[in-house]
């Protein structure tokens, strides 16, 4: 299906960690941003009379208004990170979507696992609201495993610390490879984010897998998964590359 273009406007942006940007947008046209949690936009970038498509997911709920929220990570020298960095409130950029199928089933599963490195986060705090719901309505049980180098890079930890408090079938692992996590965090662990796939007791046959971020993570993670069982169905995946 073919996307009808439309402007968004910078109305604000925040500094999530070193190098990682949290953005604020709105559509000039005062459309609702309407999207399934999971999907993500493409940026309409002109380059030396050349257009140039880069694309993020959206790291909010859908609400009903115009707002369009993402996090991008800063690539020294990269064209689309230095143009988003340097943007100023009020500034335009043309858009199309939303885009994407790593997206919640309608299917109702007893247990939801989310792995995620990098702004691969970002989707699954969209995700957030409809969770709650699962986790409410249908006693489902929800796993967010999120690998980051260090805690400073530890993207929405907060939100995501807060959302566990407040729902006792949700289960937050932040996996830090370069440092110990932080005192901050409940089941923090050192290592790789896929390290924790161990402490799961996995069941192939009901687990739902989301695998996003990091190419290398997702294609260690999915080789794992599949040796212990799982079908490909069973695992849902989108890979999330560095480019000028």
């Amino acid at each position: 299906m073919v996307r009808k273009a439309f402007e968004i406007s910078l109305k604000e942006k925040r500094e999530l960690a070193p190098d990682i940007m949290h953005f604020v947008f709105e559509r000039t046209d005062g459309a609702e941003m309407a999207f399934i949690p999971g999907q993500f936009i493409t940026l309409m970038l002109a380059r030396e009379g050349k257009l140039v498509r880069r694309s993020y997911s959206l790291a909010s709920a859908p609400n009903g208004s115009s707002h369009v929220e993402f996090a991008a990570s800063y690539v020294p020298g990269g064209f689309a990170s230095e143009l988003l960095f340097n943007l100023q409130a009020g500034d335009v950029i043309e858009a199309t979507g939303p885009f994407g199928r790593l997206i919640l089933p309608e299917e109702q599963e007893s247990r939801y696992i989310f792995v995620a490195t990098g702004t691969g986060i970002t989707p699954y705090r969209a995700m957030l609201p409809a969770l709650a719901e699962r986790l409410t309505l249908h006693n489902a049980k929800v796993v967010f495993c999120q690998g980051m180098r260090t805690n400073q890079e530890m993207l929405y930890s907060d939100e995501f610390t807060a959302f566990a408090k407040a729902h006792a079938n949700f289960t937050y692992y932040p996996c830090v490879s370069r440092e110990e996590p932080s005192d901050a965090f409940t089941h923090g662990r050192r290592g790789y984010v896929q390290d924790c796939f161990a402490e799961l007791d996995l069941q192939p046959e009901a687990d739902l897998f989301f695998l996003c971020g990091n190419p290398n993570m997702i294609d260690v993670a999915f080789a794992d998964l599949t040796e212990k069982g799982f079908a490909t169905p069973r695992l849902k995946r989108e890979k999330y590359i560095s480019s000028n």
